[in-house]
């Protein structure tokens, strides 16, 4: 088993903290509505399929551009379409689990399908912004971050 360095413990703790980071801003505080004080309207209203774009998505881009930049440290094989699909998959699990917490049990996070959509240009911007900086050799520095060689 190979020993990490601690530029590259610095990147799995960093990692560990980006993502309960990332559950904390999605997730919490958690509310249980129930009974007489539950949601009464259907789920389908429950989802947001409004494609309005404004100021208010910039925290969305930008909540998922470091998973990228993670992803780009973790897998030497990384591409701009990994990074795409993985940056969609957490959105649409995020989304998927506020959608059940809002109908199962009453909660207000609703699912909003330009959050989709955003985070995933967020990841892809973020795995461009990692890709152009840093994979010449005169950034060196930040190669040791990265779990391969």
């Amino acid at each position: 088993m190979k020993s990490f360095t601690v530029y590259q413990k610095i990147t799995v703790l960093s990692f560990i903290a980006y993502i309960f980071s990332v559950i904390y801003l999605t997730f919490f505080p958690f509310q249980i509505q129930t009974g007489m004080y539950a949601n009464q309207t259907p789920w389908l209203s429950r989802i947001n399929f409004d494609p309005v774009l404004d100021l208010s998505a910039l925290p969305n881009l930008l909540m998922l551009a470091p998973l990228s930049v993670y992803y780009y440290l973790f897998k030497k094989e990384s591409t701009l379409f990994k990074a795409v699909g993985l940056g969609f998959c957490i959105s649409f699990g995020i989304e998927f689990f506020q959608f059940l917490t809002n109908y199962f049990l009453g909660g207000w996070r609703g699912a909003d399908i330009a959050d989709i959509v955003v985070n995933t240009m967020g990841a892809a911007l973020g795995y461009l912004l990692v890709k152009t900086l840093f994979t010449n050799e005169t950034s060196s520095l930040f190669q040791k971050f990265k779990l391969y060689s």
